[in-house]
């Protein structure tokens, strides 16, 4: 069996090897990562915002792609979260209209070290709590990612969601609005968080 190397979190000051010049960790993430309004980029940040406010940085792990959810806290409470945006990074005739989706989910995770395939595993609510980060900006020359209150929360538990959703796969901004749940500014999410664990 070839066991997975187990990733260690870098500092970003290493540098490749072997080379005829040195180019370092750092620098590929500024290639790679300095884009934040990327599609492909904002959930992975959107995962970072709820795990630096649910503890300290230095208590931050490395992100495992390969989950069935995307945080967990430190009672085991499996958190779901979902980003959207009103502005994309191409040329835009409007404004998008928020949607987060892929909410029902087969198993993700899978390693044929451990178990046979389940082709036919069903789609679910995989997680305990969902977490739908809105970049609520809609101005391109004052779009700042770095700035917290250009973003939202709205945290639901799992029943709530299935309520809300009518056990669809996506909810949009809209329906959010409708059923009347709150935004709340990262420096009260966590509470919120927490709030939902025992829901």
């Amino acid at each position: 069996m070839y066991k997975r190397v187990e990733p260690k979190k870098l500092t970003g000051k290493e540098t490749f090897k072997n080379a005829n010049k040195e180019f370092s960790v750092l620098q590929f993430w500024q290639f790679a990562f300095s884009n934040l309004n990327s599609n492909v980029l904002r959930g992975d940040l959107a995962e970072f915002f709820i795990e630096n406010a649910l503890r300290d940085v230095e208590h931050i792990t490395i992100k495992n792609p390969w989950g069935d959810f995307d945080v967990v806290t430190n009672e085991g409470t499996k958190i779901e979260t979902k980003c959207s945006a009103f502005l994309q990074d191409w040329d835009q005739k409007e404004l998008s209209k928020p949607l987060f989706s892929g909410l029902r989910a087969k198993d993700l995770y899978w390693n044929s070290a451990v178990s046979d395939f389940k082709a036919d595993s069903g789609k679910d609510y995989k997680s305990d709590i969902y977490v739908f980060v809105l970049q609520n900006h809609k101005n391109p020359e004052t779009l700042n990612l770095l700035d917290m209150n250009q973003w939202e929360f709205f945290v639901l538990s799992r029943d709530e969601l299935k309520e809300i959703s009518k056990n669809a796969s996506s909810v949009s901004l809209v329906k959010l609005q409708k059923e009347n749940v709150e935004p709340i500014h990262f420096n009260g999410l966590r509470q919120a968080i927490l709030s939902k664990e025992n829901f």
